[in-house]
């Protein structure tokens, strides 16, 4: 049983070749995989189609399921052997070569996820866009290795994963629709080499040209921003390379999911990690300057991420924060005849008229002053909260922010 027969007559997998397959010696096992190769080209010149599928299906399910580790080495040099021989004709072997291989990715024996790699290499390498097709179980086997702590397999790793790269850039074709679900589980992982392999397959992936990742940002954003506070510095650097050319591509983009993009950076804008924080300003003040509409209906909880930053101790954090504040008025203030929640912004100064830092009051309050300017009704029909705010701070410690309240109190009784 197992055994496929040659066209002429012989076992392909005769005793002595299992046996070769099996052994302990590298040059054994790939002398036996030869073989193989040289066999397969044959049964592939004959239109021995079926015979390939069983040599495939025996060395799948029979040899690369051995408990002993050199057998299912030699079961991965003959899959590859088999790929080889195979040529143009193994795309359609592909459904049954690649789960033995991706699955040894996960073999307890470092050598044989090693040889693992080695033997996706030289599949793929045959193979080139047909791999496509399969690329989700292919990414998920290399996002278990990228941890791999042993040195032969991360090199090997590394290799095979600039060849998948070179081939997903040089396809045709990529389902991003498919991948997306996959990527938006991945992303969220604490792993430093994995978050490596990561950032580095959203790169390559926003370089092709026909791959639209912008309009996905949505799915994986979060997961990157939480990059920037990575232990290890390559990784930070890498993961604010790759948001900036995604800021870049933003500033150009017609159309772009602006909600779960700006509710991410309104939570980024609190985060303890200072590098965190000041990308996520940054992003909302590149938005904001672009003066579009659609950010209209995310103006409260922007300034909420603005005040919540403009005394910080930092002063990189507290001037991005200014600018992004700034922008944010300057938009409202070109979007006059546009709607846009003033009971929603009035509850957030509110808040904000009692904080703990004079600058943070003193801003809320000149927010407070602009709106009675440019929307006196709309403040009027909701300035109910505000009264006992306004009272509170006539003792105020800070002379500017008694001055500014006394101010808001006369607007409001003349508007009354």
């Amino acid at each position: 049983a197992g055994l496929a027969t040659m066209p002429g007559g012989g076992d392909l997998l005769s005793p002595h070749l299992l046996r070769s397959l099996g052994q302990k010696e590298y040059e054994k096992r790939k002398g036996a995989a030869l073989e193989i190769e040289q066999a397969i080209k044959e049964l592939r010149d004959a239109g021995q189609h079926e015979r390939v599928r069983d040599v495939v299906h025996y060395v799948a399910h029979d040899l690369a399921a051995s408990p002993h580790p050199n057998v299912r080495k030699g079961a991965l040099h003959a899959l590859a052997g088999v790929a080889i021989g195979l040529r143009d004709a193994l795309p359609r072997f592909l459904p049954e070569i690649l789960p033995p291989v991706l699955a040894a990715f996960c073999d307890p024996d470092c050598r044989v996820r090693y040889y693992a790699c080695e033997s996706l290499y030289n599949v793929a390498k045959v193979a080139r866009s047909h791999t496509v097709a399969h690329f989700n179980d292919i990414f998920e086997a290399l996002y278990k290795l990228s941890a791999d702590t042993d040195l032969g397999v991360q090199n090997g790793f590394q290799l095979l994963d600039r060849l998948m790269k070179d081939i997903v850039a040089e396809a045709e074709t990529f389902n991003l629709g498919a991948f997306m679900p996959l990527l938006r589980r991945r992303i969220f992982v604490a792993n430093s080499y994995t978050r490596q392999f990561l950032i580095g397959w959203i790169a390559i992936l926003d370089s092709v040209p026909d791959i639209d990742m912008l309009s996905h940002l949505p799915d994986f954003f979060d997961g990157l921003f939480h990059m920037l506070s990575d232990a290890n510095k390559e990784i930070r650097q890498q993961a604010y390379a790759v948001l900036y050319d995604f800021l870049q591509e933003s500033r150009q983009a017609s159309a772009l999911e602006y909600e779960p993009v700006v509710a991410i950076l309104v939570q980024h804008c609190a985060s303890r990690d200072r590098f965190s924080r000041l990308t996520a300003l940054t992003w909302l003040h590149a938005f904001l300057s672009l003066g579009k509409p659609q950010l209209l209906p995310f103006c409260p909880a922007i300034l909420g991420a603005t005040l919540r930053s403009i005394s910080h101790g930092e002063d990189e954090i507290s001037d991005a924060a200014a600018q992004t504040d700034r922008a944010l008025r300057a938009l409202l203030q070109s979007s006059a005849g546009a709607d846009f929640d003033v009971e929603a912004i009035l509850a957030t100064l509110v808040q904000h008229v009692r904080a703990e830092h004079v600058r943070t009051r003193v801003t809320a309050f000149e927010w407070i002053a602009a709106l009675l300017r440019q929307r006196p009704a709309a403040l009027l029909r909701h300035a109910e909260p505000l009264w006992a705010a306004l009272l509170d701070a006539l003792g105020d410690e800070s002379e500017e922010v008694v001055f500014l309240n006394i101010e808001v109190i006369a607007r409001l009784a003349a508007q009354r």
